[in-house]
């Protein structure tokens, strides 16, 4: 019989955090979101806990907590400097991390980023054993993360979970712009674009959360989840439209006139996610 734990998860009010913990709820565990928010959108108990503020990573944010699920991040946000990526994303990271081995913690799951690849697209399969190169100071927060918790010699259990693109509705980033575009009634140019992006549904990665609750001895270490089968730009428009009751409105036109029109206007990057591949190989 699998013995119920008692979970604490920091970004409990976020878009994962919330999935995770419906997923934990749902086989039984007991669950503690650790947010800044204090309006929980779950009914469950809360402590407050913010990246920014040293302080709040404290003894008593651990009282009776067996596992920990390291969720909250500062993403999504241009603006940010280096520093701030540093402070909130790392040394916040090492902190709790530092705290949960105090603390006798059983398990610390974290959430890494392919960002430490460092890569818009690529024509090669990207597998964990690949070279990371982090661009952004995120992709370098998480990977300065994911090797101080590797190098660490502790009796906690560590499992790193390197995501690609987490999607699912109401999705922040990437695939949220993409629900916007969507949802739009102007027909785009992706009828004959089948490039394949790897990406994996949040509610799968819950369930692989969960899985790594359970079972104290798996998914130890660094671990890259995705799903075995990449989807197409083409793909992702022509379902969501379906799903909101449209038709596809796509049409056909060539990918070098498109890259030449994003690139003269600075946006090299965007044609790159939307047009060009980027699979990943799961370890999971």
């Amino acid at each position: 019989m699998i013995s119920k734990k008692t979970v604490a998860v920091t970004g409990g009010s976020g878009f994962i955090g919330i999935k995770v913990i419906e997923e934990l709820l749902k086989n039984g565990h007991r669950v503690i979101s650790l947010q800044r928010s204090s309006q929980p959108l779950l009914e469950i108990e809360w402590r407050y806990f913010d990246l920014s503020n040293s302080d709040s990573i404290n003894k008593d944010l651990l009282f009776e907590v067996d596992i920990v699920i390291h969720a909250a991040a500062l993403v999504h946000d241009a603006s940010a400097s280096y520093e701030l990526q540093d402070s909130c994303n790392f040394q916040a990271t090492k902190n709790l991390f530092n705290l949960c081995v105090e603390e006798e913690i059983e398990k610390f799951i974290f959430l890494s980023s392919v960002a430490v690849y460092g890569l818009s697209s690529s024509s090669e399969i990207i597998n964990v054993k690949s070279n990371t190169a982090p661009i952004s100071a995120y992709g370098k927060a998480k990977l300065n993360s994911e090797n101080f918790l590797l190098s660490s010699e502790v009796s906690t259990e560590i499992s790193i979970l390197r995501l690609p693109l987490v999607y699912g509705k109401g999705a922040p980033g990437n695939f949220g712009t993409l629900e916007k575009i969507a949802a739009s009634k102007i027909p785009l140019p992706f009828l004959n674009i089948n490039n394949k992006r790897s990406m994996v549904s949040v509610f799968r990665l819950a369930e692989i959360i969960v899985s790594a609750v359970e079972f104290k001895d798996r998914y130890l270490g660094l671990q890259l989840l995705c799903e075995g089968q990449p989807f197409s730009t083409k793909e992702l428009i022509k379902k969501l439209r379906v799903e909101n009751g449209m038709t596809s409105l796509l049409f056909p036109f060539p990918k070098q006139v498109l890259k030449f029109v994003f690139t003269a206007f600075g946006k090299e990057k965007i044609y790159e996610q939307l047009f060009e591949d980027l699979e990943f190989e799961s370890t999971i």
